[in-house]
C-alpha cells in the first residue's frame, strides 16, 4: 500500500536510526570500559574467546595448554581473569547486535531507494562502516592491542555515526525543514553554518589531540605497571595540558553559537534543544577532564568521557546535516515511488 504524495515514509527510518544510534553509543561506552579495565586481550582471540563460543569463567575450564597457546598475547605469565574476559565478551556481543540493527536500518531505508537514493545509500555505507570496524576490532586482537590499531578502531565508530545520523536526518528532513521553516519563516540563518564549522574544525583538533593522549596512557599503563594510576598523570606528555586548555575554546565557540540560536526564532526548534544540549555535554566533558587531571584518573571517568566526547560531535554533526538538507532542494515526491 503506498503513502500520500504529500508524506514521507520516515517513521519506520527514524525509529530504526534513533535505536542503532543508541546501540552505537552504548557500544563506544563498552568499548571505553574495555580499555580502562585493561580488558582488550581478555579474550585474545577471535571472532572465539579461547577458543570457545561462551567464554570460560575459571581457569579449570581453559585447555592445559592455554597459556603456550596465548603465550604472545601476554598469557605466558598472566593470571586468568574471568572479569576481562567477560568485559571484552560483551563488548563483542553488543557489537554483533549493532550489525543486526544496521541490517534493519538498510532495510528500513530501502522504501527511499527512489524517492531520496542517498538515504539508502548512506545506510549501506553505515553498514559497511560497522563491518569494517567490526574487522578492525579483530585487528586489535590480532596486534596485540597496537596503539595505531586501537585509535583506528575508535575513529571508525566516528564513520559509523556519521552514516547514521546523516541517513536518519535526511529520510526525516520533511518534518525537520517544516519545524525550522515554520519558525524562522525560511531555512537556517546566514550565522548559523560559519560558526557551526568553526565549532566542528576545533572539536576535531580535539579529538585529534584526545587521540594522541589516549596512545599515550595506554602506552603507560602497559610499561609502568609498577605505578598506580593516580600516578600516571607525572608521565603524560605535555599534549596533555593543551588539550585541557583547548577544550575552552570549544565551549566559547558552542557557547556562542547557542547564543546566537537562543536569540532567534529557532530557539524552540530543533536547533534550539541541540545547542543547549551540545553546551551541557561541553561543561559536562570538561569536568570528567578535571577529574581525569586531579583525581588520579579514575576508572569510571575514562569510559564516560570517550562518550561524552562522541556525544558531542555526534550534536554537531546532526546539527550540520540538519544545514545540509535544508539547503538542498526536496526531491519529488510521488505516489509511485513508495510502491
Amino acid at each position: 500500500m503506498s503513502a500520500p504524495s504529500h508524506q514521507r515514509p520516515d517513521r519506520p527510518v527514524l525509529i530504526a536510526g534513533l535505536i542503532a544510534i543508541v546501540a552505537v553509543y552504548f557500544l563506544i561506552l563498552v568499548g571505553g570500559t574495555v580499555r580502562a579495565t585493561g580488558a582488550g586481550m581478555g579474550c585474545p582471540d577471535w571472532p572465539l574467546c579461547f577458543g570457545q563460543l561462551i567464554p570460560p569463567t575459571d581457569e579449570s575450564q581453559l585447555p592445559p595448554n592455554w597459556r603456550e597457546l596465548y603465550a604472545d598475547r601476554g598469557y605466558d605469565k598472566a593470571p586468568f581473569d574471568p572479569m576481562k574476559t567477560w568485559i571484552e565478551y560483551v563488548n563483542r556481543l553488543v557489537g554483533a547486535t549493532i550489525g543486526l540493527l544496521m541490517i534493519t536500518f538498510v532495510v528500513t531505508a530501502a522504501r527511499f531507494r527512489r524517492i531520496d537514493p542517498p538515504v539508502f545509500w548512506v545506510a549501506i555505507a553505515a553498514l559497511l562502516a560497522v563491518a569494517f570496524n567490526g574487522w578492525l576490532g579483530s585487528k586489535v586482537v590480532s596486534t596485540n592491542l597496537k596503539p595505531v590499531v586501537i585509535s583506528l578502531h575508535m575513529a571508525g565508530a566516528f564513520a559509523v555515526q556519521m552514516a547514521l545520523i546523516y541517513a536518519t536526518t535526511r529520510a526525516c528532513r520533511d518534518r525537520l525543514s517544516a519545524q525550522v521553516a515554520e519558525a524562522s519563516g525560511g531555512g537556517l540563518p546566514g550565522w548559523f553554518r560559519p560558526l557551526l564549522l568553526m565549532t566542528i574544525a576545533a572539536l576535531v583538533v580535539q579529538i585529534i589531540l584526545g587521540l594522541q593522549i589516549r596512545e599515550s596512557v595506554d602506552l603507560i599503563s602497559r610499561s609502568a605497571t609498577d605505578l598506580e594510576r593516580n600516578q600516571w598523570i607525572e608521565l603524560v606528555p605535555q599534549i596533555f595540558y593543551v588539550h585541557r586548555s583547548f577544550s575552552w575554546v570549544i565551549l566559547l565557540l558552542a557557547a556562542a553559537l547557542t547564543l546566537k540560536v537562543m536569540r532567534s526564532p529557532l530557539r524552540k526548534t530543533v536547533v534550539g534543544h541541540a545547542a543547549i544540549g551540545l553546551v551541557l555535554l561541553i561543561i559536562f566533558e570538561m569536568l570528567l577532564g578535571g577529574a581525569l587531571n586531579h583525581l588520579g584518573f579514575p576508572m569510571i571517568a575514562q569510559p564516560v568521557h570517550l562518550l561524552t566526547a562522541h556525544l558531542i560531535y555526534g550534536v554537531l554533526w546532526f546539527q550540520w546535516c540538519l544545514l545540509s538538507v535544508n539547503s538542498q532542494p526536496a526531491p519529488h515526491l510521488n505516489r509511485k515511488a513508495y510502491v
